[in-house]
């Protein structure tokens, strides 16, 4: 694999993306398409009956999030039920490297413990708060300092003892002990405190050093899955994958062979990934995320040449690169325009080209080349002796021998008579908005929906516990929904 190739073609696509006035028909924004194209055809294939069953539907947080069948998690109970929301992921070799799952809430979190006591899991990365903008995320589930927490059978304590405890601006390492008796386990949880719901993180510095961390933290059991999670354990909890098995790629030389992972490495690992739970990676943003990591995973573990990671260059027309345009690591919409002494000339507007005698029509100093030459900004200094004519006072206007105040309140209420076709409309319309005013309906647009092509009305819906309440004097109801990915 030609990592600086590879290098540029994914510059070239984030560039794209973010200078795109309609960033859905940006090259990343047609392969997120292809991505939701591709999850509505597999319903069929991919059944969730199990998580649909009436006596399991209290431990979904959102009835459209559901694992598959064929990869949800089984528990071993002697219960009613041996369902959780959660999901096995497999690596590129078929071994079950991950599990994602749905946040914990109350009707589930003493299944959660028992998830992670059977299959001996060690790791636990949380990719969300369990309270976001004022709306509840997941029950949490681990206690503050000199306490604990009860769960049934399960108890659940910070191990003070353990010196792989960190925290920082970005995450919190937590070692915690979860006793079952006189049983215990040694769980590390990896608490992201800067990645809020359908949005990613500002760097992507933070999530490389929190997975080079936990992979240094599992020597001791490589083998046991990586239980992700955020709320509904699709959008956060997907990308945090793709990222890590994105990390694992770049170390297999025999994945780089590959002709489809060579070509498309992160379009193929999201679509991997997707085939073992729904919407992994859930929006367009998250998408480019992704690809913005693995940019960033090729320059950090040296797979590009140090001039091609230390100078982000826009590819030109040829497919080859210019050294005449240099972007900033990364860009923005805002600041398209490179910093510096320099202002990057074009061609001028026709208004202001040069005449026959090669003097400017508007200004004595004008370009007088077709090429791109970098010339110092010149400021013009004011002319002192420009003295401005002030505009002419409006004259003032009686109505009755008396100065007019025109004040909006104190207009004189002109009444013209409309032609019938719009005084009609303008009928019907003040009607249309009397109606609407005495029986509106407000709610908030759930942001959690698996599937995001659906419609608002269908996803506002799909909240499990919606709060109302009544505005008496406007007649008003709010409806607010989970919002969360």
């Amino acid at each position: 694999m030609n990592g600086d190739d590879l290098w540029f073609q994914l510059r070239r696509m984030i560039n794209e993306y973010e200078q795109a006035r309609d960033p859905d028909s940006s090259e990343i924004g047609k392969q997120f398409a292809q991505l939701q194209r591709l999850m509505i055809e597999n319903k069929d294939i991919y059944p969730c009956n199990e998580g649909a069953k009436p006596i399991n539907r209290l431990k979904n947080r959102y009835k459209d999030v559901l694992p598959y069948d064929k990869h949800r998690v089984i528990l071993q109970s002697t219960r009613n039920s041996d369902y959780i929301n959660a999901s096995f992921v497999e690596d590129f070799y078929g071994k079950r490297r991950y599990i994602a799952a749905q946040g914990p809430i109350e009707d589930s979190v003493e299944d959660f413990f028992q998830m992670i006591w059977e299959n001996q899991i060690t790791s636990i990365i949380c990719a969300a708060n369990d309270t976001e903008a004022g709306r509840f995320k997941f029950l949490r589930y681990w206690p503050d300092a000199e306490y604990y927490l009860d769960f049934k059978s399960y108890r659940i304590n910070l191990d003070p003892t353990d010196d792989r405890a960190y925290q920082c601006e970005f995450y919190v390492i937590r070692p915690l002990i979860i006793s079952q008796g006189n049983n215990q386990r040694h769980v590390l949880l990896y608490h992201i405190l800067q990645w809020f719901d359908h949005d990613v993180p500002s760097s992507e510095e933070p999530i490389y050093d929190l997975l080079i961390r936990l992979d240094k933290d599992r020597t001791a059991s490589p083998d046991t899955p990586i239980l992700i999670h955020c709320s509904a354990g699709c959008g956060r909890t997907g990308s945090i994958i793709a990222i890590d098995l994105s990390r694992l790629f770049l170390q297999d030389e025999h994945l780089q062979s590959i002709p489809e992972y060579r070509s498309q490495p992160v379009y193929n690992i999201a679509t991997h990934i997707r085939q073992f739970r729904i919407a992994l990676i859930q929006t367009t943003k998250q998408y480019l995320f992704v690809h913005k990591m693995f940019l960033y995973l090729l320059r950090i573990t040296g797979h590009v040449s140090v001039i091609s990671s230390s100078y982000p260059i826009e590819e030109n027309a040829n497919n080859s690169p210019s050294s005449s345009t240099i972007y900033s690591s990364s860009p923005s919409k805002s600041s398209r325009r490179s910093s510096g002494p320099f202002l990057n000339l074009r061609n001028p507007p026709i208004g202001r080209r040069s005449n026959k005698n090669g003097t400017s029509k508007t200004s004595p100093a004008v370009l007088q080349t077709s090429e791109s030459v970098d010339v110092p900004l010149k400021i013009e200094e004011p002319n002192s002796n420009y003295d401005p004519i002030p505009p002419p006072i409006p004259p003032r206007t009686f109505i009755n021998n008396s100065l007019l105040n025109t004040s909006p309140n104190n207009l004189p209420q002109i009444k013209r008579r409309l032609p019938l076709r719009q005084s009609r409309t303008q009928h019907r319309h003040g009607q249309i908005l009397e109606n609407e005013a005495n029986s509106i309906s407000i709610k908030t647009n759930r942001s959690d929906s698996a599937d995001a092509l659906s419609s608002p009305s269908s996803s506002s819906s799909s909240s499990k516990f919606p709060e109302r309440y009544l505005n008496n004097r406007a007649g008003i109801i709010f409806d607010h929904g989970a919002i969360s990915d």
